[in-house]
């Protein structure tokens, strides 16, 4: 966030981070840190980023965030 460097730095401008990362913060420290929550939100924003039409980067491996098998991977 700091720097707005990363798989995402091609989306902030089009998709302000800013409510996704306050969302994140509060729901992570609610969950004591759970990086499923995390995970969740960082798939929330590269969603609703592509949708706008940003190009965003393999976010998965720098975060661990593994893709869900199954569900809501229905291709439109």
């Amino acid at each position: 966030k700091k720097t707005f460097q990363g798989p995402f730095k091609a989306c902030h401008d089009v998709v302000k981070p800013s409510d996704f990362y306050r969302n994140c913060l509060y729901d992570v420290c609610m969950s004591d840190g759970a990086k499923k929550i995390l995970c969740q939100v960082l798939e929330a924003y590269a969603t609703t980023c592509k949708k706008q039409g940003a190009v965003v980067h393999d976010w998965r491996t720098p975060s661990g965030c593994r893709k869900q098998q199954g569900a809501g991977s229905a291709s439109s």
